[in-house]
Formats: structure tokens, C-alpha cells, sequence
């Protein structure tokens, strides 16, 4: 049985919540008369009052209690870790799904949190939102959300998310758009699934409700070579990403005027990779870079940042230094055509080469699901093509999505049966930097955002 409230595990000193007398193991149960649900939760309930009420129970039972003058600020408490809910979506394209055996535990757990919406961007299907937690949506104003729509047909969303109980999206995101909450949304396309006159009906309806509704991004379905007992869906290919980008390039540009030139409708830059043609120019995207975790935008911020850094004095720095960048199949030409330019205007010499993810199948080609090992079979092939010379590079940098931090982007959740704090050096597979730089006998750095970070990591090699 869930106990009540949330965990105390650390009072700061000199605080109110020292000065009432609460000490680590107690639990907050209610602050000015309401249930303290989790760390969000109390970050509201603090904020609306100058002086409140705050109510605990004591390990051994008992009941503490104290009218406290905040000011409508923390206690001066550190409260336990959330539990993250969990999603009970069934969706034909979901990446869990299609994990390989092997991996640690809780990448097999599929997050499912409005809170993890709002504080960072996750995207929710709305599954776990009951009317209890869409209002509190509303009276917390958790604003924006991302929400993964899919389609707004019942049918097809039904087909799409393998619950029948889930098929009235629009029920609920209307419910918040009443209420003043906004939303940032997305469509993963599987073709036969939700394209076609499922998906233009999405954007029609989405767009309609455009004072709730920031942004509609579609994302090409990612499959992998592990999809062992699980629904028939046909890849995205070449053709199928060039007819795509073909049809709905103009109608982002249509949009966007409708819009008052602010982009509404988003592609995700691997509609273009896997058509095989350019991103297009800087004012295709939002000014704000909307859904850029989502990858929308990315290719193109990275080259408008790379124009400029390689015509500023910092990027001299990278003078005479010899390092193999190693990345996806769909990044790979973009980063080579830079570096080529970087190299010839200050006299670098970076390469950068595509790892084949070996963990997932080929047909995956983004960064972020390289792992380890594919890392390092990739930068061993290389020196391998460069007479095997133990310093064929000064260094070898891994792309920084590869890693991971554990479960998400913070402390403040975790999931089920998952443990926290693996550090920063850690990819899919638990091969850590340092196992990979022992296996290279070559310094191992994470590249980061552009190549100003890039720069600034090697230049910490020394």
C-alpha cells in the first residue's frame, strides 16, 4: 500500500522546516489543508500561500504541525524521489517493444508522466491522465504539455495505441484547452497506420483548436531488427520520405503564413535524411526552435551555428587537432560537409565517420541509439583502415546523445524497480567512457550541442 505524503530525506539548516522541527524520514502529508502528492505538487502548494498551514507524520506514527511564514517559497526541505507512471499504451510502433534482450532494466519501462511533460518536454499519450489528473493539469496550469496525438480518428488512434479506451484524444485535450492549458504535439507516421486521410484529418482538427494546440510535428515510425512478434508495419523509405517531404514542405510554409509566419506544423529533420535531400533554410523553423528534443531543427541549428563559429577567432583552436568524430548513418554527410570547412579554413583535421548500429539493426541511424559497442567496432574499423597506428587520432568523440543519465534529465523521478545515479558516462549497452578508452588506448570525449562545446571538451584533453 502507497503511504501517504512525500519523503522528507534532507531539512537544510536555519529553515522553517528546521525551526518546526521536521527532521529526514518524516513525510510532508499536507500544506494549507491539501495532500502534498509529489515534489511538483508541493512546489505549488508553497507558492500559494504567504503563511501556511504544514502538516506531518513522524516515522513512529505521529503528527507534527506548524503554521509557517514562507513568503510562498520552499521550506527548506529536499523530498525523496517520484515514481514515474507508467504507460498503458500498447502502440504498434513502440520502441520498448522492440528493445533487444540484454539491456538494464529500466530502459524496458515505458514512461508515461504529464509531470515529466511539463518539466521537460516528454510526450505523453494522455493514458494515465484520469479526470483527476487533467484537472489538476489545469489548476496547477501546467502549461504547456506535450502530448503524442498519433490521430484524432478514434478508430485509427485505436488501431495506432492498441487500447480501446484511449480513442477520444480530442476529449481530453479539449477538456485542457478549456481549462487554459497548452499543448506542443506530435505524430509518429506508420505508414497503412495513420497517413494518408487519417493523418490530413489530424492536422485539420488539430488546427482548429490552434489556441490550445502551439505545434503538430510528424516524426517517420523507427523500426528496429527486433520486432519479434509484433504488428507488420512497413518502414519509412527513401520514397516514401520523398513523397512526404514533397506534399507537406508547402504546407508547413501555408501554415506558418496562417500562423503569422510562426511555424506550426513541423517536420522532423529525418524525413529529409531519409529522402536524402537538404533541411531546409532557417525560417522553415519555429523562431524558438519548437520540438527541436524532437528532432525538428537540429541539422539546421547545428549548420546556422557552424557558419558562424568557423569564421570566429574561438574556432582557431581547433588548429592541428586530429580527432575521429563518430556518429549516425543520417548525420554523418551533414558533419562531414562542416568539418571539411572547419579544416580548410584553420587547419584541423577532423573526420567524421557513420557507426552501423549493430544493438538495434541497420536500419536505425540516428545518434542517440548508437551503443557502446557499435562505437566501438566502428572507431576499431577505422584505425583498422589507418594501418592500425595506435595514435592514428589524437582522440575519438562519441556523439553525447549516445549517453545517458539514467532514466531522464533529472533526479526528482525515477522508474519502478530502476536504479538512479549511473553518472554521465554511461551508453545504452553499460559500457561506460572509460571501458571504451581503454578498449581505443585513445582519450574518449563527448562532443556536445556544436562545435563550440566540441572545442571546449577537447581542448579539456590538454
Amino acid at each position: 500500500m502507497k503511504k501517504r505524503g512525500v519523503l522528507v530525506i534532507e531539512v537544510f539548516p536555519e529553515t522553517l522546516a528546521e525551526d518546526a522541527g521536521i527532521q529526514p524520514g518524516d513525510r510532508l502529508l499536507t500544506i494549507g489543508g491539501e495532500p502534498v502528492l509529489d515534489q511538483l505538487n508541493y512546489q505549488y502548494l508553497v507558492s500559494l500561500y504567504d503563511e501556511t498551514e504544514v502538516v506531518w507524520e513522524r516515522p513512529d506514527g505521529s503528527h507534527g504541525s506548524a503554521i509557517m511564514e514562507n513568503g510562498g517559497d520552499g521550506l527548506g526541505v529536499d523530498l525523496a524521489e517520484d515514481t514515474v507512471k507508467v504507460c498503458r499504451q500498447n502502440c504498434v510502433f513502440c520502441f520498448v517493444q522492440q528493445m533487444p534482450k540484454g539491456f538494464r532494466k529500466s530502459l524496458y519501462l515505458k514512461d508515461e508522466d504529464i509531470r515529466l511533460s511539463f518539466l521537460y518536454g516528454h510526450f505523453s499519450t494522455l493514458s494515465s491522465s484520469d479526470g483527476a489528473e487533467l484537472d489538476r493539469v489545469i489548476r496547477e496550469h501546467l502549461s504547456p504539455i506535450h502530448v503524442s496525438v498519433h490521430a484524432t480518428d478514434p478508430e485509427a488512434r485505436v488501431r495506432v495505441v492498441g487500447n480501446p479506451r484511449e480513442g477520444h484524444i480530442l476529449q481530453k485535450m479539449d477538456r485542457l484547452i478549456e481549462g487554459g492549458v497548452q499543448m506542443h504535439t506530435q505524430v509518429v507516421v506508420a505508414p497503412g497506420y495513420n497517413d494518408g486521410e487519417v493523418w490530413e484529418k489530424t492536422v485539420r482538427e488539430l488546427w482548429d483548436r490552434r489556441e490550445g494546440i502551439l505545434s503538430l510535428s510528424c516524426v517517420p515510425v523507427g523500426l528496429t531488427a527486433h520486432r519479434e512478434g509484433l504488428p507488420q508495419l512497413s518502414d519509412v523509405g527513401s520514397d516514401f520520405a520523398l513523397e512526404w517531404v514533397k506534399r507537406w514542405t508547402p504546407e508547413v510554409r501555408r501554415y506558418a503564413q496562417a500562423n503569422d509566419g510562426e511555424p506550426w506544423l513541423l517536420l522532423a529533420d529525418e524525413w529529409f535524411t531519409r529522402a536524402g535531400v537538404e533541411v531546409p533554410g532557417r525560417s522553415f523553423y519555429s523562431r524558438t526552435w519548437a520540438q527541436l528534443e524532437n528532432g525538428v531543427g537540429m541539422i539546421r541549428r547545428f549548420q546556422e551555428h557552424s557558419r558562424r563559429f568557423i569564421k570566429s577567432p574561438k574556432a582557431r583552436g581547433f588548429a592541428g587537432r586530429r580527432a575521429l568524430l563518430l556518429t549516425g548513418a543520417s548525420f554523418a554527410p551533414v558533419l562531414n560537409r562542416v568539418l571539411a570547412e572547419l579544416n580548410r579554413e584553420v587547419g584541423s583535421h577532423l573526420r567524421a565517420v557513420a557507426a552501423v548500429n549493430h544493438s538495434f539493426g541497420e536500419m536505425v541511424t540516428v545518434a542517440g541509439l548508437l551503443c557502446g559497442r557499435d562505437l566501438e567496432y566502428a572507431a576499431h574499423a577505422d584505425r583498422s583502415a589507418h594501418d592500425g597506428k595506435p595514435g592514428w587520432v589524437d582522440a575519438v568523440v562519441v556523439p553525447s546523445a549516445s549517453l545517458r543519465l539514467g532514466t531522464g534529465p533529472t533526479d526528482q523521478y525515477t522508474l519502478p524497480g530502476a536504479s538512479s545515479g549511473h553518472g554521465n558516462s554511461l551508453f545504452l549497452d553499460d559500457m561506460t567512457l572509460a571501458d571504451l578508452s581503454r578498449s581505443l588506448a585513445r582519450p574518449i570525449v563527448a562532443g556536445g550541442e556544436n562545435l563550440s562545446q566540441l572545442l571546449d571538451h577537447l581542448k579539456g584533453l590538454g
